[in-house]
């Protein structure tokens, strides 16, 4: 099991340094960055998790100009998982592109490649989200995380009628009225067919089913 203090190696392309991303990297603890011409992915987190960084109106020039599709066939050919990280303000208040258009390309991305759509409110909140991301590539999680959830406390009563509810055919209001009934469930499960189909929503086919499966053995 790791601890956030397990060393982490990102690769990243040496066009990145004109932004100031790869700055705050290297002022991270435990995190270790090599600059590289790559030839696909603005950073590499693990040998097949890519990033592609862009701030909104980067993304929105290379809708306009086409870039981001053939950028997008590249990375997807080469790694298994790719995410694009954009970063900045809100996508349709800037630039002249149709919010449709940008609606689209989004879609574009993550449902017809695959391809895992991030934001991020600049390039410190950047370099955070890729140094965690890149310590789950190389380290995994670090830790287990609990799966059994505390249900709620339920009184007795509704126990008691949820169970009944799960009868063939039976209802909240027709077990309540099993219920108020029999007083018990088992008065229920011991009564006879006659003495069910004396209860309001209970007929012949009801009884016999309620009947059948109160006295049938586990084996059968």
């Amino acid at each position: 099991m790791s601890t956030n203090n397990s060393p982490i190696l990102i690769r990243v392309d040496h066009r990145e340094l004109a932004s100031e991303v790869p700055q705050y990297l290297r002022e991270l603890d435990s995190v270790r960055i090599e600059i590289e011409q790559l030839e696909a992915a603005d950073y590499i987190l693990g040998p097949q998790t890519a990033v592609e960084r862009k701030s909104v109106g980067d993304f929105l020039v290379s809708i306009l100009d086409k870039r981001l599709f053939s950028q997008i066939e590249a990375l997807t050919v080469t790694f298994d998982q790719v995410i694009y990280l954009i970063e900045g303000e809100s996508l349709y208040s800037a630039g002249n592109l149709h919010p449709n258009a940008v609606r689209g390309a989004l879609s574009y991305l993550v449902i017809l490649n695959g391809v895992t759509l991030l934001r991020s409110e600049g390039p410190e909140d950047s370099a955070l989200l890729l140094a965690t991301m890149a310590r789950h590539a190389q380290h995994g999680l670090g830790y287990e995380i609990s799966t059994h959830h505390k249900r709620r406390t339920i009184s007795p009563q509704l126990q008691m009628r949820y169970l009944v509810e799960d009868l063939p055919d039976i209802g909240a209001k027709t077990a309540q009225a099993l219920l108020e009934r029999f007083g018990t469930l088992r008065a229920l499960f011991s009564a006879s067919e006659a003495e069910l189909r004396q209860v309001p929503g209970i007929g012949e086919k009801r009884a016999s089913e309620i009947h059948e499966l109160a006295n049938r053995s586990y084996g059968k």
